[in-house]
């Protein structure tokens, strides 16, 4: 009992700490949006424009997280999650010494290789560290840090662009990510790859079966799941980055008040997550999570959409909708171990969070141009109908896990 309590301890540790990292990959995300409309003002630029920002840092995530996931797998995850950590850091400092429009959208690529590199990192540390009996609840905890961050980027932010200035913002939330990266370092000895763990009884359910590079495009429930990841981070993508400028031309509200509303979207889809940890644990049927939970969605924003109900109903609504979307997440992490062999976790969650790359480099564009044509409201109907598509994705790799071709890689 004292080993098993020993084990749970350090698991814990372990998931607390890339969790603490990856609540930064994603705040970091959402630190510019709240800041669009006084950016927008001092910089004399589009929406268009400033989605540009937004869809160069996405750039730069999507193309360097299948390569790091390699890299992950082949030299372990620790300086690569360090590096990462310390780069999207800096930049945020220097874009807010330096806010001109065209150095930020520069800026903005490196912070996107940056980024790349926590989620196949923190997969990998996970999949070396955990337990696979206890994978839902740790992918949770990791999903929730990450939609925290989520949340709190609003509410950090816009204060600080109030009593003080966007550029002032964006040095303070640099700084706090150099703390982190400080704090990555002097744990690094805890920041293992699979080799490493190679004791573990979490690494000793299968035997390694290295796949090669390009293996992945002909493995059909990882490169289902990838359109999967694609369509989430479409569906997410006008939610969280344009709900503060969106809200107070449909419902007539202050910046603030939306971008409060957004805090409490991402706090619901946060709790969400944790349940949707336990849920991962006990249900076989993982791709049904997602077609309840995105139904429900769906229905949620098409009432935001329709502009029908008091503010208030129509926030609780989203909220809701944020609720269902974040017991998803858990599910869909757990399934994409469960069909990846021994020794590919990098590879396997670069590729498929790569799909959240790709979303974020044309969503902004495509959201952008909604709200540069004046209807507002489109925003949330397409973040429907990616929804939807999300829905056909979960049932096909649950198709294709269930039948059990997610045993073998293609020929």
């Amino acid at each position: 009992m004292t080993d098993e309590n020993a084990v749970r301890k350090k698991e814990r540790y372990v998931v607390g700490l890339i969790s603490a990292a990856h609540f930064f990959s994603h705040f970091y995300i959402l630190a510019l949006p709240p800041l669009f409309l006084a950016m927008k003002e001092d910089l004399g630029v589009t929406f268009t424009e400033l989605g540009l920002i937004t869809s160069v840092y996405a750039v730069g995530s999507f193309s360097g997280q299948y390569p790091m996931g390699i890299l992950t797998d082949k030299f372990g995850p620790r300086w690569f999650l360090i590096y990462g950590t310390l780069t999207v850091s800096s930049v945020f400092v220097l874009m807010g010494l330096f806010p001109i429009y065209w150095v930020m959208v520069g800026l903005a690529l490196f912070a996107g290789w940056g980024d790349s590199v926590f989620h196949p990192a923190d997969f990998v540390i996970m999949t070396a560290s955990v337990r696979p009996k206890r994978s839902g609840r740790a992918y949770a905890v990791h999903s929730f840090f990450g939609f925290a961050g989520f949340a709190a980027a609003p509410v950090i932010v816009d204060p600080l662009r109030v009593y003080f200035s966007w550029q002032t913002a964006l040095v303070v939330i640099g700084c706090l990510g150099l703390a982190m990266t400080v704090m990555l370092l002097a744990n690094k000895s805890l920041l293992v790859g699979e080799d490493d763990a190679i004791h573990s009884e979490a690494t000793q359910i299968q035997p390694s079966q290295s796949m090669g590079v390009m293996e992945f495009i002909k493995f059909p429930p990882i490169l289902i799941l990838f359109f999967f990841y694609i369509a989430v981070a479409l569906a997410g993508n006008g939610i969280q980055q344009f709900s503060p400028s969106a809200l107070p031309s449909m419902y007539d509200i202050e910046l603030s008040t939306a971008n409060r509303v957004l805090f409490v979207f991402m706090v619901g889809t946060s709790v969400g997550v944790l349940f949707g940890g336990y849920i991962a644990d006990r249900v076989q049927r993982l791709e049904l999570v997602a077609t309840v939970s995105y139904i429900i969605s769906i229905i949620t924003l098409c009432i935001v959409a329709l502009n029908f109900l008091p503010f208030f109903l129509a926030a609780a609504a989203l909220v809701l909708g944020g609720f269902m979307t974040g017991i998803v997440m858990p599910s869909r992490d757990v399934l994409v171990r469960a069909v990846t062999p021994k020794g590919n976790a990098g590879k396997a969650f670069g590729f498929v969070n790569s799909g959240f790359g790709f979303g974020g480099m044309v969503g902004p564009l495509i959201f952008g141009s909604i709200m540069d044509s004046g209807e507002v409201n489109g925003i949330y109907y397409a973040s429907a109908g990616f929804m939807f598509f999300a829905i056909i994705t979960a049932l096909a790799a649950g198709h294709y896990a269930r039948a059990g071709t997610a045993s073998q890689p293609a020929e």
